[in-house]
């Protein structure tokens, strides 16, 4: 008889407690002697949240791996454009469609594209477009034009079947092939389909659900068929009937989940072995049809739809030995006094939020465990300082901002002194060298960073404008530093005195200092202009916002990609870091808000191991 060993090329550990390090691996089997248990890993199916796209879309199409994917096109409405890159941690803007189109066909990786049909101001058009990584450009002509069909396979070797024809409104049978440059004719489908969903290559390829006219989940909505690169042939029954889902994946190894069907937002998920479909206990959290997908070896990617309201969450489908937590959001304490504009500084367990505008001018300052907001002594003048918090606590400064304590003009009052605070009370600190509303900072009380702003010239008829003036506080003065390349207000600015981000506010650019020069990077953020605020380090940082995107951006060094969203939609100010954050008050557009919120990042821990029965 063999053993253990032999079969698995791994000994039985004797281990105090439930870990074997890096050996862990799907089947390994130890013993635990603290409470005397056979024990052995074993892999789990899961869906979890990823990051949104920028704007709730349905009739997307998607195609790629779970870490490098591609989203393109669909409807807001109007239709649109917009291509989208994936990264397995968030979306990032790429080149758009040469046309707008929603329920386009889907094949190839994230930089070789084949994608055809769909509609926009008419359906069933017959253009196909391809994508290199960089741009798109035309590709052969449909023999048949239409929407609503899939495809999969590669560029140089794709298929498309099934979809809706206009006139007449008519389910397709025909199926196409790709060989880089033209379409030809395949084997017809044994029946008519559109909302159909595929998976698969050019030679071994899967239809999956689907529907006749009108839209109704009638017989063919439970079917399947195999393609073997001439024809089609019956394959057994899906579980659950529908169209408009999402899949991908091999022939012989695929994943079927969402659409309409029976709740009309279905959650369900299935898997394909390539003889029969296996119900996942894993659901999609959020039940939708009409959405994008693709993957393939335990990995695929389930991108917006209609809930039946259009959605831009984005959830990974795993099979493996390690959960995921995905990034969030959740209620904190609220402030105890509603306000925009403040500045706001520290740790997500331990922060200061000072100053403010309600109108008018406000000198509050409050302090943050956690838990709750208490209320300390106020700064020594009254003013809205944005983004002009830094340090922390204990030890944190507020700097600039707008205020009446110069002139009052149509253009109000920019203030160019420092408040510091010790934990306690407030006192004056060195004056920055030129007054100014919108600078941002980042850094300590005694080494911290401002740059840009709105420059006042302390004159009743000389209206303000965005300065590139950066100064450096050294706990007792300022010191001009150089100039950024881009002058602008009210932007994200993390990192340290000799290492920071700037990004965003009227220009988008993003820009990287390193202690004595800035430099333009060449990713620029995702998100349209708006008063932002961000953290963390010149590596891993968040930035939020603006209103009303609700929308979180990771930047990781090199690129920024979409996170999640927060609830209150709203210009807000932020302490805290990538990994641990605090998003406090703002403005909702109609009103101040009290409202915080904690954002705690994604995480990945190993999933309990299973205990071994023998009875």
């Amino acid at each position: 008889m063999s053993t253990y060993q032999e079969l698995k090329g791994l000994k039985i550990k004797y281990l105090s407690s439930d870990t074997s390090g890096d050996r862990a691996k799907e089947g390994e089997v130890f013993y635990n002697s603290t409470d005397f248990n056979l024990r052995a890993f074993v892999s789990t199916a899961a869906w979890h949240s990823g990051a949104n796209i920028i704007n709730a879309t349905t009739g997307i199409a998607n195609t790629g791996t779970q870490t490098a994917s591609i989203a393109y096109g669909g409807s807001l409405p109007p239709t649109t454009t917009a291509s989208l890159e994936y990264n397995g941690s968030g979306w990032s803007t790429a080149p758009s469609l040469p046309e707008a189109r929603s329920e386009m066909s889907k094949a190839g990786t994230q930089t070789a594209v084949i994608s055809t049909g769909g509609k926009s101001s008419a359906p069933g058009m017959d253009a196909s477009f391809e994508y290199d990584g960089s741009s798109w450009t035309s590709g052969g002509t449909m023999g048949t034009g239409r929407y609503t069909q899939d495809g999969d396979g590669t560029q140089t070797a794709a298929f498309i079947c099934g979809g809706q024809t206009n006139p007449p409104l008519t389910p397709s049978n025909a199926t196409e092939e790709y060989d880089g440059s033209s379409w030809t004719a395949g084997g017809n489908l044994n029946q008519a389909r559109n909302r159909i969903r595929t998976a698969g290559t050019q030679t071994a390829g899967l239809a999956l659900g689907g529907s006749g006219y009108p839209l109704a989940v009638g017989p063919i909505g439970n079917s399947s068929e195999e393609y073997d690169g001439s024809s089609w042939t019956a394959g057994n029954a899906i579980n659950t009937a529908r169209y408009q889902g999402a899949a991908g994946g091999a022939q012989t190894s695929a994943l079927l989940y969402g659409g309409n069907g029976s709740p009309a937002f279905l959650t369900a998920t299935e898997f394909y072995d390539g003889t029969s479909y296996t119900t996942s206990p894993a659901s999609l959290s959020t039940g939708r049809n009409n959405l994008g997908g693709d993957g393939g070896n335990n990995a695929y990617l389930a991108v917006a739809g209609s809930t039946p309201a259009r959605t831009s969450a984005t959830e990974e489908f795993t099979v493996s030995l390690s959960a995921t937590t995905a990034a969030a959001f959740a209620s904190g304490g609220n402030t105890v006094n509603a306000r925009r504009n403040a500045g706001c500084m520290g740790t997500q367990t331990a922060s200061l939020y000072a100053g403010g505008f309600g109108p008018p001018y406000l000198n509050y300052s409050e302090e943050y465990n956690g838990t709750a907001w208490t209320e300390g002594n106020n700064t020594t003048i009254a003013r809205e300082c944005s983004t002009s918090g830094f340090g922390t606590q204990t030890a944190g400064a507020i700097a600039g901002g707008g205020a009446p304590d110069n002139i009052t003009s149509p253009y109000g009052g920019y203030s160019n002194s420092t408040d510091e605070y010790n934990g306690t009370s407030w006192s004056e600190g060195g004056d920055i060298n030129s007054h100014r509303l919108g600078m941002a900072t980042c850094g300590t009380q005694t080494a911290g960073f401002g740059a840009g702003g709105y420059q006042g010239a302390n004159h009743p008829d000389s209206p303000p404008s965005n300065t590139a003036k950066c100064e450096q506080y050294d706990g007792t003065s300022w010191t001009e530093v150089a100039d950024l390349n881009t002058a602008r207000s009210s932007m994200a600015h993390f990192g340290t005195q000799t290492a920071s981000i700037a990004c965003r506010k009227n220009t988008n650019p993003t820009e990287s200092w390193d202690g004595s020069s800035w430099t333009n990077l060449s990713n620029s953020p995702i998100v349209f202009d708006g008063g932002n605020h961000g953290g963390g380090t010149q590596t891993a940082g968040i930035t939020y916002g603006p209103r009303p995107y609700s929308l979180t951006e990771l930047w990781d060094g090199t690129t920024w990609v979409t996170g999640v969203k927060y609830s209150t939609s709203r210009g807000g100010n932020c302490a805290g870091d990538a990994s641990s954050g605090l998003l406090v008050g703002g403005y909702t557009g109609t009103a101040n808000t009290n409202a915080t919120e904690e954002y705690t990042g994604e995480t990945t821990a190993a999933r309990a191991v299973k205990t071994v029965d023998f009875d």
